[in-house]
């Protein structure tokens, strides 16, 4: 007999999620995957801001056509995994609730890490990137400045800001005036990780082996980050073949993203090193691209950021790509293993 657990466990899963997780309460769920694995955002463009005309026929300047540029996010992440209770290890225990306690720990020793390390990497190879020699008590509070710094000019609204950061990191910035302890701060809700304030962001002390290699801290935004799920499953079979007790079997659909339109509001520190370089010139209509070692390179030519854009077309280093006057190219170079992504770097075709 098999039954779908998946309704019952599911509140008191999301829960433990919530609990147990260092990123998922720190994002948002705002893109909807039900039915389908891509979803299509339609970014709105903007137009010139113009004085205004008391004569002739362009009074209001000259009209240009809105069209929006097209992000595409592709949820890849499809994960499962199985276990068994015997019948002898479960005698004392219904199997819900041997179930449960297996699935707990489960989730909170294997899943949950995956998932965190997993959106993490995710978030730090979509935002800004920044390089700095590694961060010392004398450091840590200047390099955050520069985060807030990036966040203010980006008009990045200052409720929901967060900083991840190993424990070095965090003994760091402890050392300045302008951390707060988390104890001394009237908080709804204390998240796990979640060790005091600096500089507007809340601080999540992030165990190392979560933060991706190379990285000091990220900081972001919670509405620029989605932690999506789309399949939560867990079976419980209890009259497996050829087994004396119940087979447990699960399956989670899930994906993390930066929101391409909101990007601004996630800046990641690196260490001096990390960071992919990437170039582009133009020269006679000829826009030519180099990124030397970047595992992949993008642009395009509407004016879309090539990081997201539905449009973008790939090339390869030393490549190149034709222009026409008053064109601009975007170029992103996305990196290898070890490293973090370049600038979005532009050039305009002015022959």
């Amino acid at each position: 007999m098999q039954f779908n657990l998946s309704d019952k466990f599911a509140g008191r899963m999301e829960k433990q999620w919530l609990a147990d997780s260092f990123v998922k309460p720190h994002t948002n769920g705002s893109l909807e995957f039900d039915g389908v694995d891509t979803v299509k955002i339609y970014v709105p463009t903007t137009v010139p801001y113009n004085d205004y005309k008391r004569e002739g026929t362009a009074r209001y300047g000259d009209p240009s056509e809105i069209v929006p540029n097209v992000h595409l996010y592709k949820m890849e992440q499809d994960k499962a995994y199985t276990g068994t209770i015997d019948l002898g290890n479960s005698r004392s225990r219904s199997i819900g609730a041997a179930t449960g306690e297996w699935v707990k720990n489960q989730n909170a020793q294997v899943v949950i890490p995956f998932e965190d390390k997993y959106a993490l990497n995710k978030y730090a190879s979509l935002g800004a990137v920044a390089e700095a020699a590694a961060v010392t008590e004398q450091t840590a509070l200047a390099e955050l400045e520069k985060a807030r710094a990036a966040f203010v000019n980006q008009r990045v609204p200052v409720e929901n800001r967060v900083v991840w950061c190993s424990p070095k990191v965090v003994s760091a910035l402890a050392e300045s005036k302008q951390f707060t302890e988390v104890e001394k701060l009237a908080v709804d809700a204390v998240r796990k990780g979640e060790v005091g304030r600096c500089k507007t962001f809340r601080v999540i002390e992030t165990p190392e082996d979560l933060m991706p290699a190379g990285c000091q801290f990220i900081c972001a935004h919670k509405s620029a980050l989605v932690q999506a799920d789309k399949i939560t499953e867990l079976k419980v079979n209890t009259t497996p073949q050829g087994i004396s007790g119940t087979l447990i079997e699960a399956r989670n659909l899930f994906d993390a993203f930066v929101i391409g339109s909101l990007a601004k509001g996630v800046y990641t520190l690196v260490e001096t090193g990390k960071k992919q370089a990437c170039n582009v010139k133009i020269s006679a209509h000829t826009a030519t691209v180099t990124a030397a070692g970047a595992q992949s390179i993008y642009y395009t030519l509407d004016g879309s950021d090539p990081r997201f854009s539905k449009n973008r077309t790939i090339v390869a280093t030393g490549g190149t790509v034709t222009t026409q006057k008053g064109q601009t190219i975007k170029c992103v170079a996305f990196a290898p293993d070890g490293k973090f992504t370049s600038d979005v770097v532009s050039a305009t075709d002015n022959s």
